[in-house]
């Protein structure tokens, strides 16, 4: 990374250039990929789950708006609420035509007489088994005068007028028979016609339905069509006194949820980003830093549309909501480099101490979205690759645009100290009260965190306004079981195919209904008939009708009818219709009668047709019928409830796999980064602690996840593995160097706490529960993720780690438990392989310490032979300290010095816990070495600056000198009276002589 920061600070046109043609080309491609508002695509797939999306996308079954209005008196007065109610579809006619497919609840006196004359023309259709038993018991001659009576009563009433027609047509009311299938395309009979009005047989309670022109996810539009509607029910309360209207549907709550979520979002986001810009700019002393660090961020998101765009074309738009929540994720890996770089404003080391943590957090945080491709919804998999994509650009270009465009200050004590720093010095870890209390609250989330249920109901996550509330369940008392329905949709490739299983369907739900096992449905299983089901019907009457019994009932008919004055040719058109040739009819026919609302019940799109029942159960019945429907796979049972427990319980399941997946893959990426497994168990077991932990508070505090928090789950295991990876690499510094670098890590930790507690964690204060459940998720989590970095994973790293260097120990490894260092003593006398080793165990430098060792262990053991006990060996130029550290074990009865000028080379020997045995020490400072040695060991030729000295050390007390430098001239050192005893292997050993 550096390499790149010095090409594009040299080159900064050609960088400007490359970075503004990359930016250009990411917005280009993120602009022309296409949003999908499908809430569906939240379902996980699947067969059954693929169908009910199919039948979810191309169905509707709560876009209605229901309009009641209701007298406000004791006494009925129907007459008012037709009056109301024509104004009413007036005003809506007049004024928002634009938002209002349709209005049902009136049918016309030319609707009714059409419905008639629908059912008349193809009256086999409506007719079935019980209705030619009824027929049946019509065509005696006793049965018949008594009808024909009626009939001439009405005729000569006021309203034979309008009864003569259907006398004369049908004088046995057989078509009656056929219209009544009609009613069974309204669920319940609790309702009657008044005026053509559907009224409440009270007549205190009128119902209008309205069908709204736009889906409900259209809030923009939808909060203006609600308005409008308000207002003229307003206006009409205040010209009718005696009545009054409201109205429900699913659309408003729509509004009602939108609208809150962008003022709850406007408010606490809006003061959160007003404090954190405040709080950057008064940390970081900078008043462009907060601009400059969500730069990475937003690059990172337009770059994952871009690719989502190559990969698919389209993307979730409730991945890009949920993915939004990312920022609190990818600006920390600009708060980490902003944080270090303010602190130390040397490039380089920089770059040594941020670019491995960075990279790791991020590769480790983008394959743990991955893991959301193995869960079985495709808004899911989008936000998984949008997540992965988005976080890995974000730290990438946090590492380049950071240290260009941030000016660190020079000195650090020009830095005053804020609360942020004065929080960061103090070492939580080192507070056994702390310690102590991070291991009961674990100990006691081990008993509860099983116990977190999870909510499949929608509706608790769902804003209900207390207003609206109120007026659905007076709606739901006026319009009773209508409110409680299922639906069964009958589903088929064609048509024709879905009405043919919807007819065995209506059947089936017959005789459920005669045991009392449903109380009632809605279907147009008696009305629309596919064509084999028409010819069956057609069949039957033919069957029934015999030219016999034609003929007999006509001569009945001339026979009786002549008592009242009917001429024989009165009833011809009765006649004709029983010898009629009746014809199967199809669904345009049907949709020419404007009054059968079909388009309600019928649905079709390419190769695939659905229709659509609604049926009333009691609850405590619902289970046993559903079961009853479960094998048929023509069906689909659209219960909110049980869709919610079954498909949501499923992505339930799915998120258990996710987390096992995650940690797997986690697991066995930091297992190749840090080439050690206590390494990543050490950084793994904080994440699992934090998830026991919250998983115990969220069980306590009765917290449940649902749909929305589970998924947010996923960035808080995001935040938490990333300060497990920083506070391990913090304590691998700190063991490496024995530098002091963990307050630098710790503030870092803190900013992105602060960031993410403001962003997601001011929703706490939102009204709408979705939100709220979000931000109370996230708190818990964030907070039991820092606490368990800062304290267990700290003591964790102090004790295995940290206080055993001081003692004289080795870092914990589970090589040394398998393995006790007595018996690895003995078997290695000659080279201490493994006591080396243990001195560079999880450094950074330890693979480069092994191949050295590998190399020069021969030489190292034969310089060693010539070394007496008690002799004072100085190291010149001792690199890492692994000869020094071999000799300490070889010789462990001599004091053994290191002089390295490299002051990082010398900072990792003089770490090591060989050192602090007290016969082994390690400088950078010549002037240290103030006591007399009698062994030299020159590994390099000494600088000019260091030549001198070591000559005056030489010529002074030297008994010996090993030269390991095949390139250094040892000619002056045999001038001083030395002799070359060992010359071989690229070792010189050389004697004074006596």
């Amino acid at each position: 990374m550096l390499k790149i920061h010095n090409f594009l600070n040299k080159h900064k046109k050609s960088g400007l250039l490359i970075g503004l043609l990359f930016l250009a080309s990411v917005i280009f491609l993120a602009s022309r990929i296409t949003l999908e508002e499908d809430v569906t695509s939240l379902i996980p797939s699947g067969e059954r789950q693929d169908i009910l999306k199919k039948v979810l996308a191309q169905t509707e079954f709560s876009d209605k708006i229901i309009v009641a209005i209701s007298t406000t008196s004791e006494e009925s007065n129907p007459d008012e609420l037709t009056q109301y109610a024509q104004k009413f579809i007036d005003s809506v006619n007049t004024q928002i035509p634009e938002f209002v497919k349709n209005i049902q609840g009136k049918v016309p006196e030319e609707g009714i007489r059409e419905v008639y004359d629908f059912v008349y023309n193809n009256l086999p259709l409506f007719l079935n088994e019980t209705d030619y038993k009824a027929i049946e018991t019509r065509l005696g001659k006793d049965s018949i005068q008594n009808r024909l009576k009626e009939n001439y009563k009405s005729l000569i009433s006021p309203a034979g007028l309008v009864t003569k027609e259907y006398v004369f047509k049908d004088p046995l009311s057989i078509t009656y028979l056929g219209l009544k299938k009609l009613e069974e395309l309204q669920v319940g009979d609790d309702f009657e016609l008044y005026n053509n009005y559907l009224i409440t047989k009270d007549q205190k309670h009128l119902l209008l339905f309205l069908s709204p022109s736009l889906p409900a996810s259209e809030t923009d539009k939808n909060s203006l069509f609600v308005k409008k509607l308000q207002e003229i029910q307003a206006n009409l309360d205040q010209e009718f006194k005696g009545v009054k209207g409201e109205f429900f549907g699913g659309v408003l709550y729509s509004v009602a949820n939108a609208n809150q979520i962008k003022k709850d979002i406007k408010i606490t986001i809006g003061i959160a980003l007003g404090i954190l810009l405040i709080l950057l700019v008064f940390y970081y002393r900078k008043i462009y830093v907060p601009l400059l660090i969500f730069v990475p961020s937003i690059i990172g998101g337009i770059t994952a549309i871009a690719f989502l765009y190559l990969l698919k074309g389209s993307i979730s738009a409730i991945s890009i909501g949920i993915g939004a929540i990312l920022l609190g994720i990818s600006i920390d890996y600009a708060l980490h480099i902003l944080t270090h770089y303010r602190n130390n404003s040397d490039l380089s080391q920089l770059y040594k101490d941020v670019t491995t943590p960075v990279l790791m957090s991020s590769a480790t945080t983008a394959i743990a979205f991955l893991c959301l491709l193995f869960v079985h919804s495709e808004a899911l998999n989008d936000l998984g690759i949008f997540a992965a994509v988005s976080v890995m650009v974000s730290s990438i270009f946090s590492l380049i645009l950071i240290p260009l465009f941030y000016k660190a200050p020079k000195f650090v004590a020009a830095n005053k100290s804020t609360f942020i720093d004065k929080i960061s010095a103090i070492d939580f870890h080192k507070k056994k009260a702390l310690v102590i209390f991070m291991i009961l609250l674990f100990l006691g989330g081990l008993f509860f965190f099983t116990k977190v249920e999870f909510n499949n109901d929608l509706s608790a996550i769902n804003y209900q306004p207390a207003g609206i509330k109120q007026v659905e369940e007076n709606i739901e008392n006026i319009a009773g079981r209508a409110a409680k329905s299922i639906y069964l949709v009958s589903y088929g490739n064609s048509t024709d195919q879905a009405l043919d299983y919807n007819n065995s369907l209506y059947n089936e739900l017959n005789n459920l209904r005669n045991k009392g096992e449903i109380t009632n449905f809605s279907s147009i299983g008696g009305v629309v008939l596919s064509t084999s089901t028409q010819l069956g019907k057609m069949e039957q009457w033919q069957s029934f009708w015999t030219r016999d019994k034609r003929e007999q009932i006509q001569a009945n008919l001339i026979e009786e009818s002549a008592e009242f004055g009917f001429k024989p040719e009165s009833f011809d058109n009765f006649y004709q219709l029983l010898s009629k040739d009746f014809k199967p009819i199809d669904l345009k026919d049907y949709r020419t009668t404007t009054n059968l609302y079909l388009d309600d019940f019928i649905s079709s799109g390419s190769n695939f047709s659905t229709v659509t029942t609604s049926v009333d159960i009691k609850e405590k019945d619902i289970s046993a019928v559903l079961k009853k429907f479960q094998g048929d796979e023509h069906l689909v049972v659209v219960d909110r409830k049980q869709i919610n427990q079954s498909f949501l319980g499923n992505l339930k399941n799915d998120f258990n796999k996710l987390i096992a997946y995650s940690i797997i893959a986690v697991f066995l990426v930091l297992l190749f980064s840090y080439r050690s497994l206590e390494l990543t168990i050490l950084t793994l077991f904080p994440i699992l602690i934090t998830w026991v932990i919250a998983l115990g508070i969220m069980a306590v505090l009765n917290i449940e996840f649902n749909i929305l928090n589970i998924i947010i789950s996923t960035f808080i295991f995001g935040l938490g593995l990333d300060y497990s990876i920083f506070i391990t690499n913090a304590f691998l510094k700190e063991y490496e160097f024995g530098s002091e670098v963990l307050k630098t890590y710790r503030t870092s930790i803190l900013l992105s706490v602060i960031t993410t507690l403001l962003g997601i964690g001011a929703l706490f204060f939102a009204k709408h529960p979705a939100l709220q459940s979000i931000s109370l998720v996230s708190i818990i989590g964030v907070i039991s993720a820092v606490f368990t970095a800062f304290i267990l994973q700290g003591f964790l790293f102090e004790a295995l780690f940290l206080k055993r260097i001081d003692k004289g120990l080795p870092a914990f490894n589970f090589k040394r438990i398998l393995t006790p260092s007595k018996n690895a003593i003995k078997k290695d006398k000659l080279y201490f392989k493994a006591e080396v080793y243990d001195n560079y165990r999880y450094k950074s430098i330890f693979s480069e310490v092994k191949k050295e060792f590998e190399t020069d262990r021969e030489r190292y053991l034969k310089l060693a032979g010539f070394i007496e006990q008690k002799e004072n060996v100085l190291h010149f130029y001792s690199g890492f300290g692994i000869l020094p550290i071999y000799l300490s074990y070889k010789k462990p009865g001599n004091k053994i010095v290191g002089f390295e000028p490299d002051i990082n080379r010398n900072q990792i020997a003089d770490n090591c816990f060989a050192a602090k045995s007290g016969n082994l020490t390690f400088t950078d400072d010549i002037s240290e070495l103030t006591e007399e040695y009698q062994v030299f060991l020159v590994s390099e030729t000494p600088l000019l600056s260091f030549e001198k000295e070591l000559n005056a050390m030489l010529t002074k007390q030297a008994k010996k000198v090993i030269i390991l430098d095949a390139e250094y001239s040892y000619r002056w050192i045999l001038d001083l009276n030395f002799e070359i005893i060992y010359r071989q292997n690229e070792v010189v050993v050389l004697q004074k002589m006596e």
